[in-house]
């Protein structure tokens, strides 16, 4: 009601898109000036303007809002296994490796809750989890990454491995350095902070800024098999071009690993139907000691 107000500044107009009569909410909001005993907008001919009163408790109110967000999450959680949602956010490469698997297997199942997927950066899934906008967070984090809030039940790594077409320069090498990929135009997702850190660790002097920055890896893959551009990631987003003689592996002489960790709020991994969607996911992950 305040925010609303304060952005149109008419209680006319604020009275319409709350959908309430103009007397029912001016009574609201003289009420709740009785209440606290201040005024919560300065009221002239040019309209309303909140107070510093009103902008105060609109600045907490986000907090507010967030907290209750979280508790009715947790309740509905802990509920049981019949009806809800359970909320997944995964990194891009993560959709393109293991979600399509595990969305198989809970298709198989005949479970009486549902679950929605979104695919999200690296700190927008810590952020997401840390406000209950989603239950479950997969993505690329390293141990040091990982608030002291969250559980990580599962985890997984896979060696970073480089790909061309057959017929490259480089395809006959099958063993470079992380020099050799900069000599070549390169078509790259953004890369995790953790292994970014790796490496860093191993090129001194050399950025890595892809030519194009893509996070789709069936489109780098089909870029790479028509074009002397390069690209890498994770042995398992290859395997099957690898295998058809599409694309030509090339190891790393220095071993870099792709690493991704399964995070879940502590009391959100009581509830019955998030154990369930971390089981389907324990299939393709290892367990964490943390």
């Amino acid at each position: 009601m305040i925010r609303v107000i304060s952005e149109v500044g008419s209680i006319n107009k604020a009275a319409e898109l709350l959908n309430v009569s103009q007397p029912t909410l001016s009574k609201k909001v003289s009420r709740l000036e009785h209440k606290i005993n201040m005024e919560l907008f300065s009221r002239d001919s040019a309209g309303m303007a909140p107070t510093e009163a009103a902008r105060f408790l609109l600045r907490e109110g986000d907090e507010l809002r967030t907290q209750l967000s979280i508790i009715e999450r947790r309740l509905e959680l802990m509920a049981n296994k019949v009806g809800g949602v359970v909320r997944i956010g995964v990194g891009p490469i993560i959709s393109q490796i293991m979600l399509p698997k595990v969305l198989l297997d809970f298709s198989e199942q005949n479970y009486q809750f549902r679950v929605s997927v979104v695919t999200l950066s690296q700190q927008a899934l810590l952020n997401q989890l840390r406000q209950s906008e989603i239950d479950i967070a997969i993505g690329p984090f390293s141990d040091d990454e990982i608030p002291d809030e969250f559980s990580v039940p599962l985890c997984t790594s896979d060696k970073i491995v480089a790909a061309v077409r057959e017929g490259h320069e480089l395809a006959s090498q099958k063993v470079i350095s992380l020099q050799d990929v900069v000599r070549f135009k390169s078509v790259l997702p953004n890369i995790p902070k953790s292994l970014g850190q790796q490496i860093s660790a191993r090129v001194q002097r050399t950025s890595l800024e892809p030519d194009i920055l893509c996070e789709n890896y069936s489109t780098a893959k089909s870029i790479v098999a028509n074009s002397d551009y390069i690209t890498a990631g994770p042995e398992t987003l290859f395997r099957q071009e690898f295998a058809s003689g599409e694309l030509a592996q090339l190891e790393f002489q220095t071993e870099v690993l792709w690493q991704c960790k399964c995070l879940v709020k502590p009391e959100i991994l009581l509830s019955p139907i998030v154990k369930e969607i971390v089981a389907i996911f324990s299939q393709y992950m290892l367990p964490h000691d943390r």
